[in-house]
C-alpha cells in the first residue's frame, strides 16, 4: 500500500493546501491502494507529527511500502532527518517518492 504525506504549517500563509498535496500525489498511485496521512498545522523543523509518526508505525508494521510527499520539505526541512527517514525507508524495503521533484529511490539518479 502507498502512504501519502501531507504537512502543512499554519505559519506559513502562502503555503499548498493539503488537499492539493494530495491531490498531486494521488497522481501517482496508478489505481494502488493508499492511504493518507495529513498533518495540519505543523512545523517541518522535526518529525515529530502525529499522523507522520503513525506513518513511520505503518511503515514498520509491513502496511506501506511506498511513500508520496507533494515535496521533500513535506518530510522534513532537516537534511539530517531526511537522510536518516530514506535509511529506515530502505531498511524496509519502502520507496519514496516526491510529487514535484525529481526524487524517486524506485528509479536510479541521473
Amino acid at each position: 500500500m502507498i502512504g501519502i504525506y501531507a504537512r502543512q504549517s499554519i505559519e506559513k500563509k502562502d503555503s499548498v493546501s493539503i488537499e492539493a498535496q494530495i491531490e498531486k500525489c494521488m497522481a501517482y498511485c496508478a489505481g494502488s491502494d493508499y492511504r493518507v496521512y495529513k498533518d495540519l498545522g505543523y512545523s517541518g523543523k522535526n518529525i515529530n507529527r502525529p499522523q507522520f509518526t503513525q506513518l513511520l508505525e505503518d511503515i514498520k508494521s509491513g502496511l506501506i511500502n511506498k511513500v508520496i510527499a507533494y515535496r521533500l520539505d513535506r518530510i522534513s526541512r532537516s537534511i539530517a532527518d531526511f537522510s536518516q527517514l530514506l535509511l529506515m525507508f530502505e531498511k524496509y524495503n519502502v520507496k519514496f517518492v516526491s510529487a514535484t521533484e525529481n526524487f524517486d529511490t524506485d528509479t536510479p539518479m541521473r
